[in-house]
């Protein structure tokens, strides 16, 4: 990875998966008081919203599993889940894969225009590659801190 944006989401990437790495799955599906998503969801929709940014916006081959959107789409939570969710073990995976696949698929298409431009439910718009790569890293970092919370939440169960 020599481009900045590729080896910002990489570290990124790198602290998701290593602090749910050792989480068993039964932690990961605890949904806090006054929350409404779990750990898991959180790791679930990470790769799904990185999926159509890196994949999907820029006219690449996405590699989504077919229960992935009713599972971790936004707007969804596992209080409305009939399906059974992926264990954590796979959505690790999955995670790894995705950034060895932006990696290769991307690196080389940074500056490239997205035909046609994205406007975010924010009111962003995103023109290239490495903007849809930048937005999703900021995705990303704010759905980590919302596991590392969730995280501390649980941990505090335990002790009480």
């Amino acid at each position: 990875m020599s481009d900045f944006i590729l080896e910002q989401l990489g570290f990124a990437r790198r602290q998701t998966i290593n602090y749910v790495r050792e989480m068993n799955d039964r932690d990961a599906e605890i949904i806090p008081v006054e929350l409404k998503n779990s750990i898991k969801w959180n790791v679930g929709h990470i790769y799904v919203v990185q999926e159509k940014f890196a994949f999907q916006l820029s006219g690449k081959e996405v590699q989504m599993p077919s229960n992935f959107k009713t599972l971790f789409d936004p707007g969804t939570q596992p209080s409305n889940w009939d399906l059974k969710p992926p264990a954590l073990s796979e959505l690790i995976e999955l995670l790894t894969a995705q950034m060895l696949r932006i990696e290769l698929t991307l690196s080389n298409n940074l500056k490239e225009a997205v035909e046609p431009s994205y406007k975010s439910s924010t009111g962003l718009s995103f023109t290239t590659v490495e903007q849809l790569l930048g937005f999703s890293l900021y995705h990303e970092a704010m759905h980590f801190a919302t596991i590392k919370n969730i995280g501390k939440l649980i941990a505090n169960l335990r002790v009480h």
